[in-house]
């Protein structure tokens, strides 16, 4: 008689197991780890409003029902009651990406759940879209400023579009006169296949991408914001420029989709947003513009766990970051926080627990820290200090200045531009891992390449917690006339 209760038993606890239970009938009801709020932004941050639901403009919200399932993820999700099929496909995308839910509980069992939850489209209609050419118009007067107003129109900008709303072709620029658009200069558009480097992704170094851009590199003017693609047209990056070139939002998204880091650039600080891969949200921390000179470090100013566990609250608490180093180990940093910067002893250990550095913060300064490197003690004051050109920044641009020929045969053409350069300050001061990121011409990349080279052995290395390290530079180098 025991065994066949025995097995009753088992054959009960899939079942239980399996069952769906809606809200009323649990004792705790599924809901997102850290409250509907965390789980609100990241909607508002991953939505993707269609394209082409924005010609005509959307508000409303889409209404999505789920299982929340007892391993914190949701499955099933299908439509209550939708705005458009393109705004129902992106709810149904945006809300499976979030795995980071608490699941319901009955007699304290994890159990499976169905919920129904909202996910809000707002677009304003979309000004200027020619569906019959695909293109997108946009009109200025005679200052260059956008105008709604058919009577000052001077000049128009006229961009095609594929259908998900990106560019596909040269952007023409047109100037009225006598009733008619006259063309007056083109900006070219760029479809540039490449590697991109990604993190957070294991065992992923780089994926094969390709970026969509329209710019004009002497005037740093980007025109569209600069967009990568995976192969399969998920989103991987995402740059909007102002003006000078300088960006103003960036966007970097883990390989599944989720947004993995949002920056949003501000005149005097910039605001950095980050979440993990099951979309919990991880940290919000501002940038000043002195924190390099001054402190080396940033504001702290929210901190959550992967399971929304909130640690650091309006700049205080206690500070836990999880980082990559250069090396490519990952570096567990934890300590106090006070009024959004470090306070007291803040210590960073290996992933395997090994001590690596203890510092001293004295209100966001560091006082004094010691490194432990290959069982010997490193002192420091400077947690971080920069590759210098030896002479400082006036000898680096009179080095240039004197060094740079301007290649007979492009000044004869007329041709001028800015090449972009990388390369790599190693430990003992020399240049090495030279690379051309965007050319002008071949005889302009030779030259800036060549100057670049030339330079090798006049800097000073950097240093990373009193160790010298290898650090990569960007640099453009302008050809004028």
């Amino acid at each position: 008689m025991k065994g066949i209760i025995i097995i009753l038993l088992f054959l009960a606890y899939p079942a239980f197991c399996q069952t769906i239970y809606q809200s009323h009938e649990v004792e705790k009801v599924a809901e997102p780890n850290g409250g509907a709020g965390l789980l609100n932004q990241f909607l508002v941050s991953n939505v993707q409003v269609p394209f082409k639901s924005t010609i005509r403009g959307v508000k409303g919200k889409v209404y999505v029902k789920g299982i929340v399932e007892t391993d914190g993820t949701i499955t099933g999700l299908e439509i209550v009651r939708g705005i458009d099929s393109l705004c129902n496909s992106e709810a149904i995308r945006v809300l499976a990406l979030y795995k980071s839910w608490q699941p319901a509980l009955l007699k304290n069992q994890k159990v499976r759940q169905s919920i129904v939850y909202p996910v809000t489209f707002i677009a304003p209609p979309r000004q200027g879209f020619d569906s019959t050419k695909s293109n997108l118009i946009g009109y200025y007067n005679d200052q260059y400023i956008t105008e709604n107003n058919v009577a000052a129109y001077k000049y128009r900008s006229v961009m095609p579009v594929n259908e998900d709303g990106n560019i596909k072709g040269d952007i023409l620029f047109e100037e009225l006169k006598n009733k008619n658009w006259k063309q007056i200069f083109t900006v070219p558009f760029q479809r540039t296949e490449l590697w991109y480097k990604v993190s957070d992704e294991p065992g992923i170094d780089s994926v094969n991408c390709y970026q969509l851009s329209a710019q004009d590199d002497v005037r740093q003017i980007h025109y569209v914001p600069v967009s990568t693609f995976q192969t399969n047209g998920k989103l991987l990056a995402y740059t909007e420029y102002g003006a000078q070139g300088k960006p103003t939002l960036k966007k970097d998204y883990y390989l599944s989709g989720v947004l993995k880091e949002m920056k949003v650039f501000g005149d005097s600080s910039s605001t950095d947003i980050r979440y993990y891969a099951n979309g919990q949200i991880k940290s919000i921390v501002e940038n000043p513009v002195n924190a390099i000179e001054h402190t080396n470090e940033k504001n702290i100013i929210n901190t959550w766990d992967a399971d929304g566990r909130q640690y650091v609250k309006d700049g205080n608490g206690w500070g836990k970051l999880v980082k990559k180093q250069y090396t490519g180990q990952i570096l567990v940093e934890e300590g106090q926080v006070a009024s959004g910067v470090r306070d007291g002893k803040w210590t960073g250990k290996k992933a395997d627990s090994t001590l690596f550095y203890e510092e001293i913060y004295e209100k966001g300064i560091l006082k004094e820290g010691v490194a432990f490197v290959n069982g010997e003690k490193v002192n420091y004051q400077e947690k971080i200090r920069q590759p210098n050109f030896k002479g400082g920044e006036k000898a680096f641009y009179s080095f240039i200045g004197q060094n740079i020929k301007y290649p007979p045969n492009a000044a004869r053409d007329g041709i001028k531009g800015r090449v972009f350069l990388s390369f790599v300050v190693c430990e003992d001061g020399s240049l090495c891992d030279y690379k051309i990121l965007k050319g002008v011409r071949s005889d302009l990349d030779r030259e800036a390449l060549r100057v670049v080279q030339k330079m090798s052995g006049k800097w000073e290395a950097g240093e990373l917690r009193g160790q010298k390290v290898r650090v990569k530079y960007n640099l453009p180098i302008n050809f004028q006339f």
